[in-house]
């Protein structure tokens, strides 16, 4: 792998402050350089690959179409990497020596392009679920729908235990998520499995209002924070952190060809398929208002922590979405909201645009 980007000792400290999924670093020094440049290449890539095993109607390759099917199988990855590694594994084993870990090897042969049942998150297997959403093979996927889509496939899957919750309406309930991912255990609620929350959104018309760029970045120096996907109409990217205004991502566009497996998976070659040292940014006025947050959640206690951190990002920012405790609250809220809303039937109150 070539390394595209390099280290820059600067005394202005403030503009090379970066996050990367709830991590700080500061590029301007050089251990934290070298660690920043660990963890992303530690991040798993999914891409477009070519000559896969045809789907429904004879195609075998996803360019194109199937950016946001790869945007969702990253976020989707991410998250396996911390419920079976943590947050601190890393590809390298040594540094500067291209030896390299094999412990999420598993997790990549789930996303492997084939009709396998042991695939479970193939292209296959996601597009197949997405029939019934309405799109079929060459569809180009929204936030939304490839959110739906990868609760559906995990949801169903009982070896795996991750729940996924998607919220709907820039709404969710404290209560429903507890209820979600409880069980009663002797008597007692126990959070029964790890919680992959999505929360779909739109934050403009053509754009992201400014209003809420402060909010988003906030997100990504969550420690719950598995990015989000987006990126711009039919041209989606992975969001995993960012660094003053531009947003660093991950890149679907890239073609390679389909990877078999084998007894042999992966080699050296077929795994840093799977990964990137290159740092991709874009300035957060330049994509797609619609997006789709993704947080994952350990248990209770990192539910409870992950919801003070949302009171204090929305009592410094713009809130992005609304958090109720239950649907009591909610009513109340709705209430409220339409007993203050009063349309005066007058034609000075309309302005002519």
């Amino acid at each position: 792998m070539e390394k595209i980007f390099s280290f820059n000792q600067n005394k202005n400290n403030t503009d090379f402050i970066c996050y990367l999924l709830g991590i700080k670093y500061l590029l301007n020094n050089k251990k934290d350089y070298e660690n920043f440049i660990s963890d992303l290449k530690s991040r798993i890539l999914m891409t477009y690959r070519h000559n896969f095993s045809n789907l429904n109607n004879n195609f075998t390759s996803d360019i194109g179409w199937g950016c946001m099917i790869r945007s969702g199988q990253m976020m989707l990855a991410e998250v396996l990497l911390r419920y079976n590694l943590g947050r601190n594994w890393r590809l390298d084993i040594e540094k500067n020596k291209n030896h390299y870990s094999l412990a999420h090897k598993d997790i990549l042969s789930m996303f492997l392009d084939q009709p396998n049942k042991e695939c479970y998150f193939s292209i296959h297997k996601i597009v197949h679920l997405g029939l019934q959403y309405g799109k079929k093979p060459g569809d180009w996927y929204g936030p939304e729908t490839i959110s739906y889509v990868i609760r559906d496939i995990v949801n169903l899957n009982d070896s795996i235990k991750i729940s996924v919750y998607v919220s709907t309406g820039s709404i969710f309930l404290k209560e429903d998520i507890f209820n979600f991912c409880n069980k009663i255990n002797n008597g007692a609620l126990d959070w029964d499995s790890k919680l992959f929350l999505i929360i779909p959104l739109r934050l403009g018309l053509r754009s992201i209002n400014n209003i809420y760029f402060k909010s988003l970045f906030k997100f990504l120096e969550l420690p719950q924070s598995v990015g989000f996907i987006g990126g711009k109409p039919r041209y989606s990217l992975y969001f995993v952190g960012y660094q003053n205004k531009d947003l660093i991502y991950l890149d679907p566009h890239n073609i390679q060809s389909t990877i078999e497996k084998s007894s042999y998976f992966p080699n050296m070659n077929e795994l840093l398929s799977y990964h990137s040292l290159k740092k991709n940014t874009i300035n957060i006025n330049n994509i797609d208002p619609s997006l789709a947050l993704g947080f994952y959640i350990s248990d209770a206690d990192d539910f409870r922590s992950f919801n003070k951190n949302i009171e204090k990002i929305f009592n410094d920012c713009t809130p992005i979405f609304e958090i109720f405790s239950n649907k009591n609250d909610k009513k109340s809220y709705n209430e409220k909201y339409y007993d203050n809303f009063n349309l005066d039937n007058n034609d000075d109150t309309w302005e002519i645009l």
